[in-house]
């Protein structure tokens, strides 16, 4: 599911960089054919990347992820089911075609579909569609500009066929997508529409090994998870090639995380390195310098000894004051 997982931020993302006032409904929808032990049949949906709901295969229903409410009941209940098997009656056909087209008989494979909406200013900026089979991107429709890419060409619409889409999207998803979106922005904003800054750190480690120093920027704890980070040497952003650039990550509290590093040599190391990190729009810009002093790496050798030290002592306190317990006891 790592496909679906990044496209869905980099769709998230690419709204809430240009506008503070954009917002996304997502739902991903994951089919597996052959012997597995995960579900069958999932469909997630999020609010700005945050999961408030999703269809369990397995026991055939939708379940509630809005853990800060105490009432869990899922609003339209018969609608969403009905679109739940709308996507599993569609993704069942597409597994059937992609299996055959690539010759597929046996094993596990994984079809996806991928809805998006987006919001921004409170009109309706955005409404998309994607597929995938294992892992690789088959197919894109962009309803609101009516246009289409696939290469298969089992799924490459005709007018009519594109047509009947366009009716049922503008008649039943696109209206219903907003009224959810508004709905839910609105009875949870104030989960939905926080925002939480990175903390930002640039730090060293020797490699001695190698004779190199790998000089990191670490930023933590931002939500939404949209960043962008640069790694700048004497001022000037340091090319791509030379830099290892991480994807954002889950903290498993709602915030991300994200790192940029790259490797140095001793004399390299003698440059100035900083960090600028933009969140959430270019007003947001946090620029931070390389840590002074010894690398983690470094530390350890005197920390632990340290600390080793204070155990011992700390031992030696309670073995005597027990001593001395145990003695007035005694008289």
């Amino acid at each position: 599911m790592m496909m679906i997982s990044v496209v869905v931020i980099l769709v998230f993302c690419s709204f809430h960089l240009a506008s503070q006032e954009s917002h996304s409904l997502t739902l991903s929808a994951t089919f597996i054919s052959g012997e597995t032990q995960f579900p069958g049949f999932i469909v997630v949906m999020k609010i700005n990347d945050i999961p408030v709901e999703y269809y369990d295969g397995n026991i055939e229903k939708i379940v509630s992820r809005r853990y800060w409410r105490s009432d869990n009941t899922i609003e339209q209940y018969d609608l969403k089911k009905y679109i739940v098997h709308d996507f599993y009656s569609y993704m069942t056909s597409f597994s059937d075609v992609m299996k055959r087209r690539s010759n597929h008989t046996q094993g596990v494979h994984v079809s996806q579909e991928f809805v998006a909406c987006d919001l921004e200013d409170d009109r309706l900026s955005r409404l998309i569609l994607l597929y995938a089979y294992d892992g690789e991107e088959q197919a894109k429709y962009d309803i609101l500009h009516k246009e289409r890419k696939s290469i298969v060409p089992e799924f490459l619409w005709n007018q009519s066929v594109l047509d009947a889409m366009q009716s049922l999207f503008s008649k039943l998803y696109q209206p219903l997508c907003v009224s959810i979106l508004r709905s839910y922005l609105q009875q949870d904003k104030n989960i939905l529409l926080r925002r939480v800054h990175p903390k930002v750190r640039v730090m060293k480690k020797a490699h001695p090994g190698s004779g190199r120093t790998e000089v990191t920027c670490l930023a933590t704890g931002f939500y939404p998870p949209c960043i962008n980070m640069t790694l700048l040497r004497d001022g000037q952003p340091i090319p791509d090639r030379e830099v290892t650039a991480g994807t954002v990550l889950p903290n498993g509290d709602g915030t991300y995380q994200q790192r940029r590093s790259l490797r140095v040599s001793d004399e390299e190391l003698k440059r100035q390195y900083t960090c600028t990190v933009t969140h959430l729009s270019p007003e947001n810009k946090l620029t931070v310098n390389l840590e002074a002093g010894p690398d983690s790496a470094t530390l350890w050798p005197i920390i632990i000894p340290v600390l080793f030290g204070i155990i011992i002592i700390i031992a030696v306190v309670v073995v005597c004051w027990r001593r001395r317990v145990a003695k007035q006891g005694a008289i």
